[in-house]
């Protein structure tokens, strides 16, 4: 199945298009306005597209081997076009290397602001500068070509934004350049001294240097782990590279996804922005990476996420954050977008940032706790411990509240069991955190606690006629939230009441290898299947024993996978087309834990029998 590829230099992402056109680029960081938004509309929302002027060419695309470089190949009667498309790593800049045994044409169309303001061009020795006549920013267009005297070969209307290339070496650079000064005009003499500095770096430096040196940096990451020997490798390093590509390199700060908007369901309103850093996200693709060996790159978002707590009211005061670790306020629509295939609204901000979510402090507390197991690093747990212990008793003193849960239902706060469980987790993670330094009555108080949680689970959150754990207390319905308990240490896998509950997601939830989130919610039926739910449930079989079953889950997913091997939060249970932002984390840290876990199981099962 083909759909867009995912492009990043770990600041910021692109998506690119079978066909080559990059239709979605956000500068200079991932939360940042878009520039090219024609994903979420209309070629007049912007794009950056080539193409040769041969009709009828077959268009075929690849990673670069272990990176996060697309490779996008023409084939036509009359010869071959190829792009390496890459985010060059350290700066705002997207660079298009191309081989062309053919004329080629050029369509670059940046549009400001998600497509709203047009630019103001002025062409230049080697290319353009694009100024955004409301704001202190622009994009600097380069060209460089090999042999140079191309350069003079080449035709445009730089008013149309559009150039015909002959046949040849070129690489096509977009950098993006912003000054923060009060004055526009020393603005305009920052971005003509970056294109001045730009021209002299290309007329120094080899035409593949940058994309040697940018494969380099993303192979380095898989390089340093330890070598995976289960099943689906492939499936399992790229999503390690998602992973790695939704990281911001300045803080190990971890995003959901790249995109705004796009939609679970074509033509309905559940579209979200999830260019954000959510403690839950977060916090389970940090142990994945834990899990996958890379003890550092899980403890740089800990130390992210434990440097953004409040120390005087709720410790983590929204779900998620700014890359930068600033609270996000609120979320406005983009009107003037029409959509995803017509999906309105498109938004900016996420409202759930007001919202009262319970089980983050589980989610992140349980992650630290795995890092210290699997480390020792005493160290790291005194130089956080005032925070750490902030976090653990805001929960002790909150957990009775109502809250929106990890599906963030809006304007439906209840006592959800799922929220309660990651209270628990909270409570019983934190009290072993603290036996682990010496803090032995706080866990002895927090130890109590967590079972005052747990004879509330117990008796509010089990329906003994349903013979079953409920989606909230006293209810008569299950979510697929309710397969963590086990993955959690709440209860044992065999336990008799999760087999009751499991029993019931496979009745209510379960659709061959799709496994939906929850049956229904404030915006109606729940459409589609949650991809990370069937993770879930595959590492639930893994840990009874039904591996065959656990194989053919983890099998049929991956088989759903775009033709680059991406995944969105959902799926069209008919087609497998990707549904909501893509790619999404969730999905992709969910290919990774599976794995690792039947990678585990199946060594061991042939151990015994050998």
């Amino acid at each position: 199945m083909k759909f867009y590829g995912f492009l990043s230099n770990s600041h910021t992402a692109a998506l690119v298009s079978p066909e080559g056109s990059i239709d979605w680029l956000a500068f200079p960081r991932f939360d940042s306005p878009a520039i090219f938004a024609k994903l979420l509309g209309t070629e007049d929302h912007g794009y950056f597209s080539l193409k040769p002027d041969t009709p009828h060419a077959t268009i075929s695309q690849n990673y670069v081997e272990n990176t996060n470089i697309i490779r996008t190949s023409w084939e036509t009667t009359h010869g071959r076009l190829v792009s390496h498309d890459y985010l060059a790593v350290g700066r705002p800049e997207l660079r298009r290397l191309i081989h062309s045994e053919l004329p080629f044409t050029v369509e670059f169309q940046p549009r400001f602001h998600y497509g709203l303001i047009h630019p103001a061009p002025r062409r230049v020795n080697r290319g353009a500068i694009f100024r955004n006549p409301l704001a202190r920013e622009a994009l600097v267009f380069a060209i460089n070509a090999e042999p140079e005297s191309l350069l003079e070969q080449i035709e445009g209307a730089l008013n149309q934004g559009i150039w015909r290339f002959p046949p040849g070496h070129y690489e096509l650079i977009v950098q993006y350049v912003a000054d923060d000064e009060e004055r526009l005009v020393e603005a305009y003499d920052v971005i003509e001294a970056q294109m001045l500095q730009l021209e002299q770096d290309m007329e120094h430096e080899e035409l593949n240097t940058s994309l040697q040196d940018n494969i380099a940096f993303w192979q380095h990451y898989l390089s340093m782990l330890p070598p995976y020997q289960g099943p689906h490798p492939q499936a399992y390093h790229r999503s390690l590279l998602v992973l790695y590509g939704l990281t911001y390199q300045t803080n190990g700060a971890i995003i959901a996804a790249p995109t705004t908007s796009l939609p679970e369901t074509i033509g309905e309103s559940r579209q979200w922005d999830y260019r954000f850093a959510w403690v839950r996200d977060g916090s389970y693709a940090a142990e994945a990476l834990l899990m996958a060996g890379d003890h550092v790159g899980s403890r740089r978002f800990l130390d992210f996420l434990l440097n953004c707590i409040d120390l005087q009211g709720k410790p983590f005061q929204a779900p998620f954050f700014h890359v930068d670790g600033t609270l996000i306020r609120g979320e406005h629509d983009l009107e003037w977008l029409p959509g995803f295939r017509g999906s309105v609204p498109c938004r900016e901000g996420n409202a759930a940032t007001r919202q009262l979510q319970l089980d983050i402090e589980g989610d992140f507390l349980w992650t630290v706790w795995r890092y210290f197991a699997l480390t020792q690093d005493t160290e790291f747990l005194r130089f956080y411990w005032h925070r750490i212990r902030v976090l653990v008793q805001w929960v002790q003193d909150n957990f009775r509240q109502k809250d929106a849960s990890l599906w963030e239902f809006r304007d439906q706060d209840d006592y959800y069991t799922h929220s309660q469980l990651m209270c628990w987790v909270a409570l019983t993670y934190g009290a072993q955190i603290a036996e682990a330094i010496g803090e032995h009555v706080l866990a002895k108080h927090w130890r109590a606690s967590a079972e005052h949680v747990r004879h509330h689970i117990e008796h509010d959150g089990y329906n003994a006629s349903l013979g079953s754990y409920t989606q909230a207390f006293g209810g008569s319905t299950v979510d697929a939230a309710l397969l963590v308990m086990p993955l959690y240490g709440y209860c044992d896998v065999q336990d008799a009441r999760f087999l009751g509950t499991l029993a019931q997601i496979e009745k209510q939830l379960v659709s061959g290898h799709w496994v939906y989130r929850y049956t229904s919610d404030m915006l109606g039926t729940a459409a589609h299947p949650f991809v990370l739910a069937s993770f879930w449930l595959a590492r639930v079989y893994i840990r009874l024993g039904r591996l065959d079953e656990a194989t053919a889950i983890i099998d049929g997913i991956l088989a759903q996978r775009t033709d680059l091997g991406l995944l969105g939060e959902h799926a069209d249970q008919d087609t497998g087309e990707p549904r909501g932002n893509f790619p999404q984390g969730f999905s992709h840290l969910g290919v990774i834990m599976a794995l690792r876990e039947l990678a585990d199981a199946l060594s061991e099962t042939s151990h015994h029998s050998a």
